[in-house]
């Protein structure tokens, strides 16, 4: 058996001398509290950020974006790409109990245990029988992951699948204690019960109000952690605004909350970095008159992207006119505003066009665009369009139970690759899909795509699928986002990567 070897970096402090500080202790904004600090079941953005600050994975990416092992100290991979074997350092919770591979073994066997609720069990099926596992046709002891002894985690893939190592930077693939489950199955709610094994661990959470994270002293790489801990306090943004004006913040901004559209433009110093993330309307298909291919392509014809991102969004964000992010590497545009082509598709519409509801998250930036496409909407294509406002809670049920029309949406990387935005909708089945579209194509192509080795012909295979899902529009791209942020300047060595993961294991205050 041929093997590839992985080989850690490792990592010297400056030994340079600094001034000291009394203060290390960072205070960002959030605009509400993580929908949950399992690694298991994080889906949104804001929980993934500060999974990342409190848990560690096998591997993770680097500033200039390629993979390096973390608490894998070592990873052997065979020549055909379907086996992985993973050697552990000996690292510990922040209990203090050693950490082993039965509790990768663990982690992932439980997220896809059949009556484990989670939208993100799919990014496991790569895993010999994963799915099969999580749809109770196999039981979990056939699940290509073993722990052969206490610091090796061996793992054999279903087939060849080029981004594998991308996806274990992700917190479903991150270890949790088998004990600390075990005995008390809401341990992700209460600090003392939250064990975990990242750079921060928790401290303090008055839920729906403060998050407090304190330095783990039993991080593998405890030593390279210079802030005491972070402070994340749930306001709005102008109470933000404020707060950051008033110097009682030291981070305000992307990614764990949005600056106010009117100080994007007041406010010295906005960082506007790269995103890979695309803002949509996410359109249900089985709904009429949404179910009309000719509406909805008629819809997408008839916005004016260019105006949405330069006066009403103004942070640097860039017109989408396809899912994936050019930066990605696909390349493809598909269309952009064709008022003439618009009106013609709804001359061909046999039947008169219902009131048509567009649904939002209640924020001010998703309010702004909902208003503008019910202008732009009603005057281009004389549509009668009416807007919903709902609260989180609801409106994600909404989308999960398909009871909505039209509604403002938005996808993040995941990891660098196109893969992740075009598996959201694969399956109409897929937690992340939510628009009841499915189509066989699509999904031979993106199989076909986890088996090619050669990377051009990859790509032509997934701007294959991409020109489908442009040409079915269950989907409306309107723009690609970018990370708007402000920050105390003495703050220094944070790393914030394309896929608005907040990194704060350098940072500190010089």
């Amino acid at each position: 058996m041929i093997y590839f070897l992985l080989i850690a970096l490792l990592f010297v402090g400056c030994t340079k001398k600094e001034t000291p500080v009394s203060k290390q202790t960072v205070h960002l904004s959030i605009q509400a509290e993580p929908a949950t600090l399992d690694p298991r079941k994080a889906r949104d953005l804001d929980s993934h950020v500060i999974l990342h600050m409190l848990f560690c994975g096998l591997v993770r990416e680097t500033v200039d974006g390629t993979i390096e092992p973390s608490l894998a100290e070592k990873i052997e991979i065979t020549e055909d790409g379907t086996q992985f074997i993973f050697h552990l350092r000996k690292t510990n919770w922040s209990n203090g109990k050693p950490l082993t591979a039965n509790d990768f073994v663990f982690s992932w066997s439980s997220l896809l245990d059949p009556h484990f609720v989670s939208d993100v069990a799919y990014h496991l099926y790569p895993i010999q029988n994963a799915k099969r596992v999580k749809l109770g046709e196999l039981p979990a002891s056939s699940l290509g992951v073993s722990a052969p002894n206490d610091q090796t985690l061996c793992v054999q893939l279903e087939k060849p699948t080029p981004y594998f190592l991308n996806l274990l930077t992700l917190p479903a693939f991150s270890p949790i204690s088998e004990e600390i489950v075990r005995s008390n199955p809401n341990w992700a709610l209460q600090p003392n019960t939250l064990i975990s094994n990242g750079p921060f661990k928790v401290q303090n959470w008055r839920h729906a109000d403060q998050l407090q994270l304190l330095k783990n002293g039993q991080y593998w790489e405890s030593n390279v952690v210079q802030l005491e801990g972070v402070d994340l306090s749930v306001v709005t943004p102008d109470t933000a605004l404020r707060l950051f004006e008033e110097k009682k913040l030291d981070w305000m901004g992307s990614p764990l909350s949005t600056l106010p559209v009117d100080a994007i433009t007041k406010l010295k110093d906005v960082k506007k970095n790269p995103f890979l993330a695309t803002g949509f309307c996410r359109l249900n298909v089985l709904h009429d008159p949404i179910s009309s291919v000719q509406l909805r392509r008629a819809l997408a014809l008839s916005i004016n992207r260019t105006a949405i991102v330069e006066h009403l969004l103004k942070g640097g964000q860039t017109v989408a006119t396809s899912l994936v992010p050019k930066e990605m590497g696909l390349g493809a545009g598909y269309f952009d505003q064709n008022l003439n082509l618009a009106r013609s598709l709804m001359q061909e519409l046999t039947t008169p066009v219902s009131p048509i509801v567009i649904s939002y998250y209640n924020n001010e930036r998703n309010a702004l665009i909902a208003q503008t496409l019910q202008r732009q909407w009603q005057e281009n294509l004389n549509l009668n369009v009416e807007i919903e406002a709902v609260e989180p809670k609801v409106f994600f049920q909404k989308i999960s139970q398909k009871k909505y029309q039209i509604a403002i949406g938005s996808w993040t990387a995941d990891f660098n690759d196109p893969i992740n935005f075009l598996e959201v909708f694969k399956s109409k089945d897929n937690g992340t899909n939510n628009t009841g579209w499915e189509n066989q194509e699509y999904i031979e192509l993106l199989n076909r795509s986890a088996l090619c080795n050669n990377k051009e012909e990859r790509k032509q295979i997934l701007r294959r699928a991409e020109e489908i899902l442009m040409d079915e529009m269950p989907i409306i791209p309107i723009y690609h986002f970018a990370l708007n942020y402000v920050k105390n300047e003495k703050l220094s060595n944070v790393y914030l990567s394309p896929q608005g993961h907040l990194d704060l294991r350098t940072a500190s205050f010089k």
